[in-house]
């Protein structure tokens, strides 16, 4: 019913008006009409004068007006409680989206402020013996921050097929924490990087060096904030017969 009154608010406006001006000015003068007509019976027979039917006719109206108001206000009690729980709802969802928003936010922070404190590395060689055997080689911190834990993950030589050519799980550190522009010797103890094939030199027989080369040290390390990073040295080698004290190039890679 409220429903149909409210999708067709100018057919309830007229008819309110219309039983409204029935009811207040056309039906006191049908009752008075009414009453002087003769009972069909004796028990419409009253023994009230016109004013007392009047009257009572007027009280009527009035309990019919007191309940209509009392009905229209239960209404809009119950019809401003239900715009004010979907505004609470909305502001509960709004809530939750400017949280998980704040959420994103803070992640992206951390994540920013660990890459801003990640540490920095600069790596190069210092001697061997022959063929790259027994490398050493010097670790530097060149960022301003305090690390620890250093260990190493892994070092493999590749020749330029991507195979193995030797692999070492013995490498050494020699200091595992390290401040700003502190160093530490690092020695990984690995084979000579030679070939099986016999060449002449000097009228001598001697193995081959390898062509082509790549070594890769992986290693790992925490930050002040005992955050732990994960990092790949790598060199490139044209021959393993000649030394070279070039820098590798380190990368973060977790």
């Amino acid at each position: 019913m409220f429903e149909w009154i409210k999708n067709h608010k100018k057919i309830s406006i007229g008819v309110s008006i219309l039983l409204f001006l029935f009811f207040i000015t056309i039906m006191p003068f049908i009752l008075n009409k009414i009453y002087y007509l003769t009972a069909p019976c004796d028990f419409f027979n009253v023994g009230y004068s016109v004013d007392y039917i009047l009257d009572y006719y007027g009280a009527v109206l009035t309990f019919i007006g007191t309940v209509s108001l009392g009905i229209i206000t239960v209404y809009q009690n119950y019809m401003s409680q239900k715009k004010t729980d979907e505004i609470n709802k909305l502001t509960l969802e709004l809530q939750k989206k400017s949280m998980a928003m704040a959420e994103q936010n803070y992640e992206k922070e951390n994540l920013n402020e660990i890459i801003k404190n990640s540490p920095k590395f600069e790596l190069k060689n210092v001697c061997c013996n022959g063929h790259y055997m027994n490398l050493c080689a010097v670790l530097k911190n060149v960022s301003d921050n305090i690390i620890s834990g250093l260990k190493s993950v892994s070092f493999e030589v590749f020749y330029e097929s991507n195979v193995i050519v030797t692999t070492s799980n013995n490498v050494k550190i020699k200091v595992s924490s390290l401040s700003s522009g502190q160093v530490t010797d690092i020695e990984f103890h690995n084979t000579e990087l030679k070939s099986q094939n016999m060449i002449y030199v000097y009228g001598q027989q001697v193995f081959d060096s390898l062509k082509k080369i790549t070594m890769v040290w992986s290693f790992q390390c925490e930050d002040s904030h005992s955050n732990i990073h994960y990092y790949k040295a790598t060199l490139y080698i044209e021959d393993s017969n000649s030394f070279t004290g070039d820098l590798w190039r380190v990368e973060k890679v977790g």
